[in-house]
């Protein structure tokens, strides 16, 4: 038989399925309550649960989570550094350590002034004891990343700290919306890392050996390496489940708007046409 295993870690529930690839047909599955002090725990009981027997023919591992989910509508995530470059910011950003430097492009991906590459080094020994990743925005990026670019070489020869780039999670123009987008994203980085690597030790015990693949939010799979960097593509909205469509930034406002995250965010439209790309 040709089997597929797909786990759902939530944030009470862990759930597992057994399914015939061939025939689509379910052959078993189980739940089992969240561990969030050991996330291996929750996930070990679930596929405890199922036929034993299968798990030899598994050849193909299934994952995802509202982890993230759960997070940015908490407000929590892992502290994470901002990186402006040529522009500030004046809305609301979901992290207290930015910083903004001379840099930044025209519309036409002209260089506007000299990247301050001295500003981001004291940025980042400064504050590398209490962040677990970086963020960077350049204005108009979406035209010309150079000064991204350059700000995440400089840091990454400073630490090993994951570093995102705005242009890397969307090319639309809005300087406010790619640096929300990236702080967030960098913010989930560890949370993604730390389910991932707890299926796989599972997998491991329970010598499971096939690929695994992360499911993003528009229902597609995704390899893990690109769920690690882009954490902020696999974030569903509850209870309604709504995937995100369109840019990464406009989540945001569904989030709002289909009622899961009321109150919890305050992104002002308002604010954040003081700082778009024009």
């Amino acid at each position: 038989m040709r089997l597929g295993l797909g786990i759902d870690t939530g944030g009470t529930y862990t759930d597992a399925v057994l399914m015939d690839l061939s025939e689509g047909r379910i052959l078993d599955f189980n739940k089992a309550l969240t561990t969030h002090s050991n996330l291996v725990e929750g996930i070990e009981n679930v596929v405890a649960g199922l036929k034993q027997e299968y798990l030899k023919d598994i050849k193909l591992v299934s994952v995802s989570t509202t982890l993230s989910t759960n997070s940015t509508l908490e407000g929590k995530g892992h502290p994470a550094g901002l990186i402006l470059a040529g522009y500030a910011v004046k809305g609301d950003i979901p992290t207290r350590e930015m910083i903004s430097i001379d840099g930044g492009h025209d519309s036409k991906g002209n260089e506007v002034s000299c990247l301050d590459l001295k500003s981001v080094e004291q940025f980042v020994n400064s504050t590398g004891g209490r962040l677990f990743s970086y963020a960077v925005s350049s204005y108009f990026s979406a035209r010309n990343p150079e000064h991204e670019l350059s700000v995440k070489k400089t840091i990454e020869q400073l630490t090993d700290k994951p570093v995102v780039c705005g242009h890397e999670l969307s090319l639309s123009l809005g300087a406010y919306e790619r640096a929300v987008t990236a702080v967030l994203n960098a913010r989930l980085i560890p949370i993604t890392s730390q389910f991932i690597r707890a299926v796989l030790s599972v997998m491991e015990v329970r010598n499971i050996k096939a690929p695994m693949m992360v499911m993003k939010c528009d229902g597609s799979l995704t390899r893990i390496e690109e769920a690690l960097e882009k954490p902020v593509e696999s974030i569903f909205f509850r209870p309604c489940r709504k995937p995100c469509r369109g840019s990464p930034y406009k989540w945001l406002e569904n989030l709002r708007s289909c009622g899961c995250g009321r109150d919890k965010h305050r992104y002002c439209s308002d604010r954040r046409r003081s700082s778009r790309d024009q």
